[in-house]
């Protein structure tokens, strides 16, 4: 359940320019304080505290970012095989991956992290912790792009694995709301197969139709006739 990260190296970088600037403006302000009238002090004061704070958040933003990076590397490596993984040091990933979302909580790196948090614990089986953490990510209101649906579908496949059919479906529905178009399949199919699961064969069929009838040149066409003919 690995998923490379969306930030580039440019991402990590910190505003550092526009602090300077920011910075070389106030001082300026400071120095020729005769010089300018007092409502354009207020006004150069508001908008410099709007800007400052602005700038503040991106930088702890880009730094949450910065920090992160080798070790959602690192992360990603484990969880491709989780059972060949030396545990100590998924444990020593796990426990900067908590340390980093207390210290920059409620930022887009958060997010990752407890995306790759909620993996960790899905590897182990630990499936309420896994949902909880990928709830805990979408909480953070920071969730965007691709990872708002990876968090949904970590839900969906961690009721799917604790044998909630019904909350899976249910799961896997709210994924394929936020999915791109190459990803709403995998949930429609994941959705499809725990209504088998749970005996709703009828509906599954029509699901598995519906998706061939949308999609009719995926590649995943023969996996879909084949759970069609389960389901019927």
């Amino acid at each position: 359940m690995a998923e490379k990260t969306g930030f580039s190296r440019r991402d990590l970088k910190g505003p550092d320019e526009f602090i300077s600037t920011f910075g070389r403006t106030v001082a300026w302000c400071k120095e020729n304080g005769s010089k300018v009238a007092a409502g354009a002090i207020g006004i150069v004061a508001v908008v410099g505290l709007v800007l400052g704070t602005q700038a503040y958040l991106q930088w702890k933003e880009n730094k949450s970012s910065r920090d992160l990076w080798p070790t959602l590397d690192r992360a990603q490596q484990l969880l491709q095989a989780p059972s060949a993984a030396d545990p100590s040091q998924l444990a020593a990933v796990e426990q900067f991956l908590q340390a980093h979302v207390a210290s920059h909580p409620n930022t887009r790196a958060a997010v990752y992290s407890l995306y790759y948090l909620g993996s960790i614990a899905f590897s182990r089986g630990n499936y309420d912790l896994s949902i909880s953490q990928f709830r805990a990510g979408i909480a953070t209101g920071k969730d965007a792009g691709i990872v708002r649906y990876l968090l949904r579908a970590g839900i969906a496949s961690s009721l799917e694995a604790k044998g909630d059919l019904s909350a899976a479906a249910a799961a896997y529905r709210d994924a394929g709301t936020v999915a791109e178009a190459n990803l709403k399949i995998h949930s429609r199919m994941g959705e499809a197969r725990v209504l088998r699961l749970a005996g709703k064969k009828t509906e599954a069929a029509a699901l598995y139709r519906l998706i061939l009838k949308e999609t009719p040149e995926t590649s995943l066409r023969d996996l879909l006739e084949v759970e069609l003919a389960q389901a019927e």
